[in-house]
């Protein structure tokens, strides 16, 4: 016998050494025949050899390692001529199947291919665990337990420590017949199992098939979802289909028996190896037993009715890439009907473009679909297709330089105007610096070419126009900035007096010209010192006109103030059909600024204004907040528009999005969104999730309220799922 305190004796295939210490064996080396492996690694406290018997006894901080596999226990006994390992005492099996497993005896092969454990714990990575008198390891792909009891619920604790597992009373466990662990299909099976919650028996289940909890993807079930809307009561019933590692498909089921409404929801979601995608399509019944909104239910002639949904990003190379936004309905009423979604109208489209340092060149397609007005429903625009392209030079050695922008756009209609344009803009860019004062001059020369055909059938022609008319728009623009700083050890002060002088003209005005995609703007410190503050191309700023203003901030300890205000002035002026709000009749603009505080964390507040230039009257106020601290956010917007010559009607509106967190598991967010004028709560919500160490729970309250409902529409969700289930 040879005993040896904290002696390692390393076991691959070293048996001719072993035999040289008085027949003390770690283990015995095997024939050319054999060919079942041996432990790799065999340490003890103290080990001695049976030459006669073949066996090995080791004793003391026993650990036994195969693999990625490793044994300990207080004492191992190693027949070789069965090649069975019996360990007694304290032992702990590691990474045996998909975690460790803890007993008081246990006998298993030497290449750990099968064996039995007894008054075992088999605790999972995430810290759940199974109970079992005996547990008998088939084959090194199939397990099972006996009379086990599975504590389905996570838990980090029990996962860095495993002595914990079964020290607590378990909230969900399941207590079976016997429980198969599937290695190669990562599953548990369950045959005859009760659901206990606190060991109390809640339901009895025949077989219950569930994945590991360190297995991602599964085909299966997922937790369903109810749902409480205007027809009543109905549940989510969502499937999971693993179709490949890079897609899959969720399949959910709205089923609301009571009034015959069912609904088949399909996303497929797709990753390639340049983006990813998916479609969302969906189709429901149209035979909905509900009297009382009738309008709902004779929609349609048709059986069926769908919408179907979809987005993707792909980028190609460095400089390719595209994307698209699908959304096309069935019918215009069907959002509102299934989804309380009162949209006016759906866009899809799709881009494509190069982009290469500052040139650029995009392809689109889009297509509107009316759901609001159903007489204009064929007036539906398509753009197909539009295409931009601009290249730019590199600085000269003064900074100068020179760019085109061109854009061609084709709209047809089933009824109504066919709309083609193309459009060139050169352009000429000169910064330069006088003593700090930063000036930049800009001109360009925007030629437009249009091609219109009147295909007028149901709907009233707008104007008549001539088959082709061309235009220009020449425009120059100086503008003006100079920086001043003050800094010391504590603060900085930075103020910034702005200036710009800008004119232009058109050789068309707007009654000879359809307008596509101009509209109203809005008189902004955004906007204040751009030269042309209407976007698109039908319709251009034009005249002579300047604006002033100074944007100043500071910082110190406390955070950033700023403060930012301005007027424009337009000395001549052509009247056009599209308007910037926020000028009066004498062709001065109110007063407009934004004013804002942001701490070094947590909050921040800005204020945006419009001062009457005559009277200095707030007629536009916008106020934006935000807080976050510790467990609790917020933020809330309050817009305050009165009545003048360009707005008729006063609006008055507040919205506010809080959340607060009770516990690590228990939050809530509310929201709501108000009309003051009419005391009209237009939307408003509440959110409350619980997530616990082996239950999700989700309640969710939504109510819509808009100008075009008689009375508010309300819907309520409620989600329970259980984890590793």
């Amino acid at each position: 016998m040879i005993s040896s305190r904290q002696l390692s004796f390393i076991a691959i295939f070293l048996s001719s050494a072993f035999a040289a210490m008085n027949n003390a064996y770690a283990v015995v080396k095997t024939s050319q025949k054999d060919k079942t492996p041996l432990p790799s690694v065999l340490k003890a406290d103290e080990v001695e050899g049976d030459q006669i018997n073949n066996l090995i006894t080791a004793n003391g901080n026993v650990e036994v390692r195969r693999d990625n596999s490793v044994v300990y226990a207080d004492k191992v006994i190693y027949d070789k001529n069965s090649r069975w390992i019996e360990a007694i005492g304290s032992i702990k099996i590691k990474n045996i199947e998909v975690g460790n497993v803890v007993a008081t005896k246990a006998k298993i092969k030497d290449d750990f291919s099968n064996g039995t454990f007894s008054n075992s714990v088999m605790v999972m990575s995430d810290g759940s665990y199974l109970t079992s008198p005996q547990i008998d390891r088939e084959t090194p792909e199939i397990t099972v337990l006996k009379s086990s009891i599975y504590s389905i619920c996570p838990n980090p604790e029990i996962s860095a420590d495993n002595s914990l597992a079964g020290k607590q009373r378990d909230l969900f466990s399941i207590k079976s017949q016997s429980t198969t662990i599937d290695r190669t299909a990562q599953r548990y099976k369950v045959k005859h199992g009760v659901v206990r919650l606190y060991n109390f028996p809640v339901f009895y289940t025949p077989f219950l098939n569930s994945a590991f909890p360190s297995k991602e993807r599964e085909t299966g079930l997922l937790p369903p979802s109810y749902v409480r809307n205007k027809f009543g009561f109905g549940v989510n019933i969502p499937l999971y289909i693993n179709l490949a590692p890079n897609r899959d498909l969720t399949v959910t089921t709205y089923a609301n028996p009571s009034r015959n409404l069912y609904i088949i929801n399909n996303k497929f979601r797709h990753m390639t190896s340049y983006g990813e995608y998916e479609l969302v399509p969906e189709i429901a019944n149209n035979n909905i037993i509900y009297s009382q909104d009738r309008t709902t239910v004779n929609r349609s002639n048709s059986q069926y009715r769908w919408n179907i949904k979809g987005k993707g990003q792909f980028d190609y190379t460095n400089n390719v890439g595209m994307d698209f936004v699908l959304n096309k309905v069935y019918d215009r009423d069907y959002l509102r009907d299934y989804n309380n979604d009162y949209v006016g109208y759906t866009m899809s489209k799709i881009n494509a473009d190069y982009i290469y340092r500052r040139d650029y060149f995009a392809v689109k397609a889009i297509e509107f679909q009316e759901l609001e007005n159903p007489v204009t429903e064929k007036a539906a625009p398509t753009v197909l297709p539009m295409v931009d392209y601009h290249v730019e030079s590199k600085p000269t050695k003064d900074k100068y330089k020179f760019a085109l922008s061109s854009n061609a756009a084709t709209i047809t209609r089933n009824d109504g105007l066919q709309y083609r344009r193309g459009t060139a803009t050169p352009e000429f860019n000169a910064p330069f610096n006088l003593n700090g004062n930063l000036f930049t001059f800009n001109t360009k020369l925007q030629t437009d070419i249009y091609s219109l055909e009147n295909n007028y059938k149901g709907t009233t022609p707008t104007n008549s126009y001539n088959s082709s008319v061309f235009n220009y728009r020449p425009e120059a623009s100086l503008n003006w900035s100079l920086p001043l700083v003050k800094r010391n050890k504590e603060s900085s002060f930075i103020v910034e007096p702005m200036a710009n002088f800008v004119m232009s003209d058109f050789k068309n005005g707007a009654e000879k010209l359809p307008n596509e995609d101009s509209n109203n703007a809005e008189l902004t410190v955004n906007n204040l010192f751009i030269n042309d503050r209407i976007a698109g191309y039908d319709r251009n700023e034009a005249g002579t006109r300047t604006s002033v203003g100074a944007r100043t901030t500071y910082f110190n300890k406390y955070g950033e103030y700023g403060l930012t205000l301005g007027q424009s002035l337009k000395i001549t002026e052509k009247q056009q059909d599209v308007t910037i709000r926020g000028f009066n009749d004498n062709k001065k603009s109110n007063f407009v600024g934004l004013m804002s505080y942001k701490a070094p964390k947590n909050f921040n507040i800005s204020y945006a204004f419009q001062l009457n230039e005559s009277n200095y009257r707030n007629e536009v106020n916008e106020v934006l907040a935000s807080f976050n601290y510790d467990r609790f956010t917020f933020s809330a917007n309050y817009l305050l528009l009165l009545r003048n010559s360009q707005n008729t009607t006063k609006k008055d509106q507040v919205s506010f999005n809080s959340g607060f967190k009770f516990t690590k598991n228990l939050s809530t967010t509310i929201l709501m969104n108000k009309d003051l004028v009419t005391g009209r709560i237009l939307n408003r919500g509440l959110n409350i999730n619980y997530e616990g160490c082996c239950t999700l729970f989700t309640f969710a309250m939504t109510q819509s309220n808009p100008s075009n409902l008689t009375k508010p529409s309300t819907s309520f969700t409620f989600n329970l799922s259980f984890k590793n289930l």
